[in-house]
């Protein structure tokens, strides 16, 4: 991959950065590396995997710094003082007087909720449905009747014409017998 010369750089690099530096040479955007020049001895590899060392290091400093900060602010252990008073005591006896059983379904009320509040909305929707669609389509039914009327009044109109063209036929082939006498 790099030049042993650069094993004192490329060995404080984890093998993930080592091979993401090599990547980055080889497809940089504006001037990628030759595969022989990474191999090889090159000031501007040195330089490279220098600057890259700086950044990982620098990176490394700030998480350090980072975690120490977050264990001054919160300290994992205990407060040694006793942050919590006592409280009174409070003893309750059962006498038995109780005797109905009080339970609360909370489950049964909550579906019955979900359930009324499902109802209100699908008749909402349905509601908005038919007030958004139900012009829509009597625009859509008017327009097809509109095409209906027009078909019929074509048909007509291609009746007509088939009516006048057999009458000129049948005058066409009377003048041709007129002629022929």
């Amino acid at each position: 991959m790099f030049h042993s010369d650069y094993k004192h750089i490329t060995n404080r690099f984890p093998d993930s950065l080592v091979k993401r530096a090599y990547q980055g040479l080889l497809n940089h955007s504006k001037n990628p590396v030759p595969l022989e020049m990474i191999s090889g001895k090159s000031g501007r590899i040195e330089s490279y995997l220098r600057h890259k060392l700086e950044v990982y290091e620098n990176s490394l400093n700030r998480k350090r710094k980072s975690m120490a900060q977050e264990k001054l602010l919160h300290p994992r252990s205990w407060p040694e003082c006793n942050v919590f008073t006592p409280s009174p005591a409070i003893y309750v006896t059962d006498i038995g007087t109780q005797t109905v059983d009080i339970t609360c379904d909370h489950e049964e009320e909550n579906n019955r909720q979900v359930m009324n509040e499902l109802k209100v909305l699908s008749q909402h929707l349905l509601d908005y449905n038919k007030r958004t669609f139900e012009k829509f389509m009597r625009d859509v039914n008017l327009e097809y009747n509109e095409r209906v009327n027009a078909n019929k009044k074509m048909r007509y109109e291609i009746e007509d014409l088939k009516m006048q063209v057999l009458e000129a036929e049948k005058e066409l082939a009377s003048m041709k017998l007129d002629s022929s006498h």
